[in-house]
């Protein structure tokens, strides 16, 4: 309940109108610039460079081969914030009890850049990805907005004809820029984090002038079939909430292995919080990087 509260009165605010988002934005980006911060660093063997342009980092267990696969983690933040110390913290952790390997991309962000300059990159990421270290060792894995990336990304390899990834693992999924489904606004007093109104903006600014009800924006839009395993874990009280719930009808409608998690009463991005409902869920995620992925009942 505290961490809730805090988060209203300081992570609500923010999406109250697009003049208080573009201000939260601009001294955002004088603070963080997306990079790993001193603990991660301590933590990880890591290495930055660039791919086509875009800063790229390899990210490896500290003491471990990375022997167990591969991540290529798309991070959180609306499509405008840039990967924070939680988003780091986490990886760090399911890199170490894992022994995997990340990929992870600081890529273009809104209001400068719009799906355009980073999906096309991505996709050529994934296919350089699958030809170097083979598909069926690579995890697709992301957060809020970049779960809602992830599970466009693998839709798009499938739909080219790509070999798809090992697994795709989503933790609250942003999968419908409109936020059309009618559940959403009344969730929008529960959530603590978000609300659809700001998110509309972040959506328009995203989507660049395009239709955001195309699948390669609204993943929720998309066809199912091909895509492999998929683990989602949300929040009972997300504004999202309702949009997984349809992603659930759909996927297993379409035949998708899928593991669903559902935490009542959570909000938005509950897995970095320090609560033990968090900590069973990034036990799930290592179970399933070090492992075959197995469906639970």
């Amino acid at each position: 309940m505290l961490v809730k509260e805090f988060l209203r009165f300081t992570r609500k605010p923010m999406y109250s109108s697009e003049d208080t988002l573009r201000q939260h934005i601009a001294r955002a980006r004088k603070k963080e610039k997306g990079n790993p911060p001193p603990n991660v660093q301590r933590a990880c063997r890591i290495e930055r460079d660039s791919w086509q342009g875009i800063t790229c980092y390899t990210v490896r267990p500290l003491h471990g081969t990375g022997a167990n696969g591969h991540v290529l983690y798309l991070h959180g933040g609306g499509y405008h914030f840039e990967m924070v110390p939680p988003h780091w913290q986490l990886l760090s952790t399911l890199i170490n009890r894992s022994n995997v390997t990340a990929t992870v991309p600081l890529y273009p962000l809104a209001p400068e850049h719009t799906y355009r300059d980073t999906y096309p990159w991505l996709l050529a990421l994934y296919q350089h990805l699958c030809e170097t270290l083979h598909p069926e060792n690579l995890t697709i894995m992301g957060d809020s907005a970049g779960g809602g990336m992830a599970l466009s990304l693998v839709q798009q390899a499938v739909a080219q004809e790509l070999p798809h990834p090992k697994q795709t693992l989503l933790t609250s999924p942003w999968l419908d820029l409109t936020l059309q489904n009618p559940a959403i606004r009344k969730r929008d007093r529960s959530d603590p984090v978000i609300n659809s109104a700001g998110l509309l903006v972040a959506a328009r600014w995203w989507a660049g002038g395009d239709d955001p009800t195309s699948p390669v924006l609204s993943p929720i839009n998309g066809s199912f079939a091909g895509i492999g395993p998929l683990l989602l874990a949300v929040g009972t009280d997300e504004s999202v909430h309702s949009d997984t719930l349809l992603l659930r009808e759909r996927a297993l409608a379409e035949g998708v292995d899928l593991e669903f998690i559902e935490k009542e009463g959570l909000a938005h991005l509950f897995i970095f919080a320090p609560i033990p409902e968090a900590k069973s869920v990034i036990d799930r995620f290592v179970e399933r990087l070090k492992h075959a992925p197995v469906c639970s009942s």
